[in-house]
């Protein structure tokens, strides 16, 4: 039987997951931000880890670089109600093993679990067509553009990702010219229509 460790900030849904993974595997603790996931992570070194995406706290490409640090032997499943093809492309670049979209809870996370378990990269059908699709962005510029749509600034996002300011700056003035956008205010707009904040 398999360990699990399981972080939603919205305590219904990580209750839910849990009641759901309890069938098959034993949940040993559940966070509430990415503080307590990686404190239930390096206390348990579970077998599986199945993390929301958006909780306080956390940066997609940090978070999973470091859980991956911390537990080697870990499975990630990211958990989201995230699906544009920039986010969940992002999650698998960055290491997840599986990713499944809230609203198909239910009926994925066991099939996810059991094939990541198993030692495979698994993405749900529902998911392959969205990754085929073309996007523009880069994983590293969405971890930018996340940052600048909550209001860091160019030196804030630079600290928060380890990386220069003029880093910064080169891809939030690349990524208008890839869109074909006037301004960086246009920048943060096409941000918050395609939910990547």
């Amino acid at each position: 039987m398999a360990t699990v460790v399981i972080a939603d900030d919205h305590q219904i849904v990580s209750e839910g997951i849990a009641r759901l993974v309890d069938l098959t595997h034993q949940v040993v603790g559940i966070g509430v931000d990415a503080t307590e996931l990686f404190q239930l992570v390096k206390q348990y070194q579970p077998d599986l880890i199945i993390t929301d995406i958006s909780m306080p706290g956390m940066q997609l490409n940090t978070t999973l670089s470091l859980l991956k640090r911390s537990s080697p032997n870990s499975k990630i499943v990211c958990l989201s109600m995230h699906d544009e093809p920039e986010i969940v492309k992002a999650a698998y670049e960055y290491g997840a093993d599986g990713y499944v979209l809230k609203h198909q809870a239910g009926f994925e996370l066991a099939t996810t679990m059991k094939n990541v378990l198993a030692g495979e990269r698994y993405i749900p059908d529902e998911l392959k067509s969205i990754i085929e699709k073309k996007t523009d962005l880069t994983a590293r510029q969405v971890d930018i553009l996340k940052l600048l749509a909550q209001g860091f600034s160019a030196k804030k996002v630079a600290l928060e990702l380890n990386i220069s300011s003029k880093t910064v700056e080169y891809h939030k003035y690349k990524m208008i010219e890839q869109l074909k956008l006037a301004s960086a205010s246009e920048l943060i707009a096409w941000a918050h229509s395609r939910k990547i904040i």
